[in-house]
């Protein structure tokens, strides 16, 4: 046949081809098989079988969901079969709703997991309707994770409106650092002409800041920051002693410009407003430095002391010394109890009395013979509890009676010698004690050079030339005189007016 002839007949068949009729394939259902039982009566449950489970699977998921009228479920379990495997089966295929049981936020029924699910959240007969949100009821796995979310997303905007608060507040603090404080701080000397004492007669106070002062000049010889007086890790009894309240005296340092606060400082230690200013904060809970370098803030501090009232102000660190010596002995007597015959401290009912023993055996003795008493004290109180096979608590009561009487017996019987012992080295002293008698030492001596000023008798005490000098009146000029015959010796010899005449050497 020809070639002509093969391609009509073939373009024939291609046109009854394309005109023949398509035939419509059969639609398959989309979604999942939906089932509600008992399909007898009003349905409680509501199945959603995936199209992919083959029949055996679903009549299993039937069998297994299908409850009673009135509770329980039609069927045990172990009556389908193996517990585990239909659990493990329908979960992958098959998802039950309680049609009673709603999500307390968007009121779509509930889906359970397996039977003790249903139960739990719908009750014995799959009635019990789910509580409200805010009586906390239960929520679908949709509106708990948008929940979540929206937790998720408050909570990190909370976290960014902190940081910008933090960012502000560290920014406050960096000016009040670079300030000094809430004011410029005074000078130095001004805060010699201020000293530490008020006008109001608080010599008590003027003198304890003082000695507190001289600890921390001798800490921060050691380059470090001053740890704040609550840091017990640091400083488990503070600088000085309790009834010393320092948090006070450090306020009154801070306030006359002899220490600032330490740039190691973090913003949780201050108080600050609603516009992130700095209010205020606690001077016993930041860490300090001194204003000035150690050797320069001691020269002021002794110029302050010496300056006038000088005796008041040596008596009164004696003072100190014998509070902080007290503490010091009420501290040793309880570790002994403790530490060494694990016993406990003494009581609050007996702590009154026995710092009156302490405070009245330290007039008569020295410190070294009260560590004596007070070992002895333990010792035997330790070997009556022993004898008379008493509590614990009633030896540590009884130190302090023994205690008492032992002082007693030392002043009756003067001549019985008492010797000074000497506290161990764990024992933690107050840094206080060490410092304040460093201190009254170092007056002293240069109280004897100031006797040996030849200027002296004059007319014009030089225990009184500070307060005339910044007083005024008709004697100024000759207190000028004065200082200006001392010469180049009163640095050495007259710290109290080595400064005045520092000050006042143009006049």
């Amino acid at each position: 046949m020809p070639k002509r002839n093969k391609r009509k007949r073939a373009s024939a068949r291609v046109t009854r081809t394309r005109r023949a009729p398509k035939t419509q394939k059969a639609s398959t259902p989309t979604g999942p098989l939906v089932l509600t039982l008992p399909s007898e009566a009003i349905p409680l449950l509501r199945l959603e079988i995936l199209r992919e489970a083959g029949p055996e699977l679903v009549e299993i998921a039937r069998r297994y969901w299908t409850p009673k009228v009135d509770g329980g479920w039609a069927e045990p379990v172990a009556a389908i079969g193996s517990v585990w495997k239909i659990t493990a089966a329908l979960e992958k295929v098959c998802t039950a709703y309680l049609l009673s049981t709603e999500c307390s936020a968007c009121e779509a029924p509930l889906s359970v997991a397996n039977r003790s699910g249903a139960v739990a959240l719908g009750g014995h007969d799959l009635r019990r309707s789910a509580a409200r949100r805010s009586m906390g009821g239960a929520e679908c796995s949709a509106c708990a994770r948008e929940r979540e979310a929206e937790r998720e997303r408050e909570h990190h905007e909370a976290l960014e409106r902190e940081r910008k608060a933090e960012r502000v507040r560290r920014g406050a603090l960096t000016k009040f650092l670079e300030r000094g404080g809430f004011v410029e701080p005074p000078s130095r000397p001004e805060r010699r002409v201020i000293g530490l004492t008020d006008s109001e007669n608080e010599d008590p106070l003027g003198v304890r800041a003082a000695c507190l002062l001289y600890v921390l000049i001798r800490h921060a010889r050691t380059g470090r920051a001053l740890p704040a007086s609550s840091d017990t890790s640091a400083l488990p009894y503070g600088w000085m002693y309790p009834a010393a309240v320092e948090s006070v005296l450090l306020r009154r340092l801070f306030e006359r410009g002899w220490i600032l606060v330490d740039p190691s400082a973090v913003t949780a230690n201050f108080d600050f407003d609603e516009d992130e200013r700095i209010r205020s904060f606690a001077a016993c809970a930041v860490p300090l430095r001194l204003a000035t370098s150690p050797d320069t803030t001691l020269e002021d501090l002794i110029a302050v002391l010496l300056s006038h009232s000088a005796r008041s102000h040596m008596e009164g660190i004696v003072e100190e010394i014998r509070e902080m010596e007290v503490f010091d002995l009420y501290l040793y007597l309880n570790r002994l109890l403790s530490t060494e015959y694990r016993y406990p401290w003494v009581s609050e009912a007996k702590r009154v009395e026995l710092y009156g023993h302490l405070k009245r055996g330290l007039e008569h003795f020295s410190y070294g013979q009260m560590v004596c008493l007070c070992w002895r004290a333990v010792d035997t109180a330790a070997s009556w509890k022993e004898r008379k096979g008493l509590a614990a608590a009633h030896a540590s009561s009884a130190s302090v009676t023994t205690l008492g009487g032992k002082i007693d017996y030392a002043l009756e019987h003067p001549a019985s010698s008492l010797p000074e012992y000497s506290t161990p080295r764990s024992h933690p002293e107050p840094p206080g004690l060490s410092a304040g008698r460093d201190l009254l030492g170092y007056l002293e001596i240069l109280r004897e050079q100031q006797r040996g000023c030849p200027l002296h008798d004059r007319h014009l005490p030089c225990a009184f030339c500070l307060g005339t000098l910044y007083g005024g009146g008709e004697e100024a000029d000759l207190i000028r005189e004065h200082f200006a015959e001392l010469g180049s010796e009163a640095v050495s010899s007259r710290p109290d007016l080595a400064t005045k005449r520092e000050l006042y050497v143009g006049w």
